[in-house]
Order: C-alpha cells, then structure tokens, then sequence
C-alpha cells in the first residue's frame, strides 16, 4: 500500500504545488495585508503528518531520529505541569508539536518524491516578498513604509523592517541553491534574471537597516567560503575589512558615518538590544533548570515602553530580543539542550562523515548542502537578537526546522 501511494500520481502534484504553498502561508504572516494565507499552514501541516505517517517504512533508525527530534516539543507539553499558565503552555505546545510533526514530514516528502529539487519550494515565498517590496518601494504605500521600529528602515508592507528582513534571509536560500541551466559564461535570461533578483534581495536586506540579519548573511557567507575553501576570495574580504578598521580609525568622517549606520544614531551598538536583554536575564534566571513553563512569560518584569511588549487577553506578553534567554526562561538550561540536540546531533554527524571522505571527494549535492550549512549557522547567529525560538506563529521558526531537518536528512545511509 505505501509504494502505491509513493507512486500514486495525484499525491505527487498534491506535494508539488503545495510545498511552495506552505511557505508562502508561513511568510505572510510578516505581511498584515496577506497574512490571511496563514491559516492554510495548520492545514498543511495535519496533511503532510497523515501522509508521512501512511507512506514512511518505520524501523528502529526512524526512532532514533524521531526521539531527537521530538524530545523538545514533548517537554514543552510536560512543562505544563508545573507553568505558570497550565493552558497557555498546553495550547502552545501542541500546535509546537503538530509544526514539528508536519515539518519534518515536509522535508521527507520532498526528499521522497522531488530530491531534485531541493529547496525551490523556498524560492515563490522569496519572489513574494520582492513584489510587495517593490510595489511598496515605486507607490510609496503604505505611508509608514519606511518607519517600521526604531532608527530609518525601510518594512514596505511587513509589520516591522526585522520581519521583513527575516523573511528575505529565511527564504533567500531558496534563491541560491536555484542552478541555472546554463553553466557556461554566455549570457542569458536565465543568468540576468538570477543576477536581478540576488540582487534585490540584498539591495532592500541592507535597506532595512536590520542589522541582525545582515550580520547573519555576513556570518553565512563566510561559513560557506570556508568551507568551501574559497582562499582568495576571503583573502580580499579580510583584506578590504582591514583597510575599512584603518580608515575607521584615522578618518573621523568615515568613523561618523559608520557610527550612525552601525547605532541607528541611538547610542552604543547594542544599546536597545540591551533594554531587552536585560529584563530577559533577570527572566532567565527565574527559568532556571527547568523554566516556568512553555510560552510564559516572568512574572512582574517588563520592558519600557515602546519596545514591542503588549498586553493580550489580561496577560502580558514582553519582547524579549534573545532566543536563548527566551527558551531559558520558559523551558530552563534543559529546554535549551533539548532544542539544540537535532543542532548537537547534526554537526556530529558532519563531523563524522566528513572523516569518511577522501580529499577530492564531494557529497550528492553539494551545492545545496554547503547552502544549507550555511543557512543554519546564520539563523543560529539571527537568533540571539530574536526571541523566535519560541515563536510557535513566527515567520522564523518553521523555516528554520525545514532547514535543520533537510540537513539532518541529507546525511541518510551516507554514514557508513
């Protein structure tokens, strides 16, 4: 019955249009305008668990993976044991348990029926987020287009500039694992088109002003040219950087500029991801080992206003700038573990198979495997200055487990 299923031509255009459907209902909840589309996710999510759950052969290998997999979301479930708000923990960790489920189930049906294309399903979201970027760019709508938080930014129709730069960064790799058919030098459409629309993403990525995620692509890009051994390229780039510290530091018009860019002209660097980190320590510590309860927020402390905070049905809800602190504080040190054991898990098994190959050899897919590599150093790093790790509605989070878990299925049967 399952090879049925796998081969039933229906199933296959089902998942062929509906991967890219998915994200696109993931990213529009960045865009107030569009973020009606958000509720087909919770549909998809029940369909693709279902079918994964019908077509997967199980084995003691599958559990393996599943009890890596799923040691956090059921913690934050027993964590309601003991919340602070028993319902609200409940609540939020089975719809974290159902994205978990349907996720995973999504990369194991791409990599089952259309391994070629890799994550192109990415790539429609990312063109989205282009198009109304661009409208609202020529149009000038909406009128606060380019006063999304604190400092000049520009966030179109997105709810802030840093949603709107998260969901260009989260969906950006979809765009550079894209091969273009032509591999030669010649120009083409295809060539231009690719060149045009790189080119916008980094074009309205360094607009937003949002540093967080052009530190994270920095932070990406690097890792890739390492590993990649890519020596005269980072030889230039630290070469450049070098001569910029110089001017820095003997030019003071150049050191203003920089200064402006770097502080949003609000004092030191990371003076208003302090006014929430701090609350955020206090909160963690409270956490502890085990947190007060999975998307609960420390009793009594608060942030000032206009930070982002708000009051929802009689409960507040603080902003709190650091997923690390954040998941510290609701699901403690062992929470923490928990969620980063796929991460733990995954590099492990890097590191093993990277000690089976031989100099010259590549893994299938490179190309995209390096991306996705990538890609999940610089959500790790996007991470510290977003609290989206325990962002069950976010934007962030359900793209960054289709990365994590499309990296942890790449290295099935490689490890011998």
């Amino acid at each position: 019955m399952n090879k049925l299923l796998s081969e039933n031509p229906y199933i296959r255009s089902f998942i062929r249009y509906s991967l890219p459907l998915f994200v696109i209902g993931i990213v529009s909840r960045a865009f107030p305008i569009i973020s009606f589309a958000y509720f087909i996710v919770p549909v998809f999510l029940i369909i693709f668990s279902l079918m994964a759950l019908i077509i997967v052969q199980w084995s003691k290998k599958n559990l393996t993976f599943l009890v890596v997999v799923f040691a956090f979301p059921l913690y934050c479930l027993i964590t309601s044991l003991w919340s602070l708000n028993p319902f609200i923990s409940i609540q939020r960790a089975l719809y974290l348990l159902l994205i978990y489920a349907g996720i995973l189930s999504l990369v194991y049906l791409n990599n089952k029926f259309f391994p070629e294309k890799g994550i192109g399903f990415l790539l429609p979201a990312n063109i989205i987020v282009l198009t109304l970027s661009a409208f609202s760019l020529i149009s000038g709508i909406p009128k606060d287009s380019w006063t999304g938080g604190n400092g000049l930014g520009f966030m179109g129709f997105a709810g802030h500039q840093n949603t709107l730069a998260a969901a260009i960064l989260f969906t950006l790799p979809g765009l550079l694992a894209y091969k273009i058919k032509d591999k030669g030098t010649k120009i083409n459409v295809y060539s231009i088109l690719y060149f045009l629309l790189l080119s916008f993403n980094l074009l309205l990525l360094i607009i937003t002003y949002s540093r967080a995620s052009i530190l994270a692509l920095a932070v990406g890009v690097i890792t890739y040219l390492l590993i990649t051994k890519s020596k005269k390229i980072l030889a230039i780039i630290f070469s450049l950087t070098a001569v910029l510290i110089v001017l820095y530091i003997v030019n003071a018009p150049i050191q203003n500029h920089i200064n402006a860019l770097l502080t949003k002209d609000g004092g030191p660097v990371l003076a208003r991801r302090m006014i929430l980190w701090e609350p955020s320590i206090d909160a963690a510590k409270s956490g502890g080992v085990f947190g007060l309860g999975y998307g609960v927020n420390a009793p009594g402390i608060k942030t000032p206003a206009l930070t982002g905070s708000y009051y929802k049905d009689g409960n507040y809800i603080r902003e709190k700038g650091n997923s690390t602190l954040a998941l510290i504080e609701e699901t403690g040190l062992f929470g923490l573990f928990l969620f980063l054991l796929p991460v733990f898990w995954y590099i492990r098994k890097f590191i093993i198979y990277n000690s089976q190959l031989t100099i010259k050899e590549k893994p299938n897919n490179h190309y995209t495997f390096y991306i996705l590599h990538c890609t999940l150093f610089a959500m790790l790093i996007h991470a510290q200055f977003e609290a989206w790790w325990v962002g069950v509605g976010s934007v962030q989070l359900p793209l960054y487990l289709i990365i994590l878990f499309m990296l942890l299925y790449s290295f099935d049967n490689k490890i011998k």
